[in-house]
């Protein structure tokens, strides 16, 4: 009886332990897709994130990943990270940022979920951040 209560409370503290991974906003696509146009901002606005289209976020290393993002025209950078990396996406023009990558081979340890944080600002700093879930295998 001992040895349960121990082992249901060992599992208990492992459960708390781990993360959850958000839901994709709705702002984000899948696969293929058409994206809006940027919306013109002043450049005191709020920076927002219209929409996000990803070529997967289930990515195996060794595979081409790539994204493509559509904010308003007062973002001045956008920054796509988790725990393991940080990627300064390159701005096409105004509202519109894109990159594409080679995702690299990792130790076995990095292989796992992470919380994918897509971070837009603006010009006077100011941020405005989306969560996606994203696998690396």
């Amino acid at each position: 009886m001992l040895l349960r209560l121990g082992a249901l409370a060992c599992a208990a503290l492992l459960v708390g332990c781990t993360s959850h991974l958000p839901d994709p906003p709705p702002n984000a696509v899948i696969g293929l897709g058409a994206l809006p146009l940027p919306r013109v901002e002043p450049n005191a606005a709020p920076p927002r994130i219209i929409a996000m289209r990803f070529s997967s976020l289930d990515v195996r290393r060794g595979e081409r990943w790539s994204a493509a993002f559509v904010t308003g025209t007062n973002v001045a950078s956008l920054e796509v990270r988790t725990n393991l990396f940080s990627i300064n996406v390159p701005k096409l023009a105004p509202g519109r940022f894109a990159f594409t990558l080679d995702v690299l081979d990792a130790p076995a340890i990095f292989v796992r979920s992470y919380r994918l944080r897509v971070i837009a600002r603006n010009s006077a700093g100011e941020r405005y951040e989306e969560n996606l879930p994203f696998t690396l295998r």
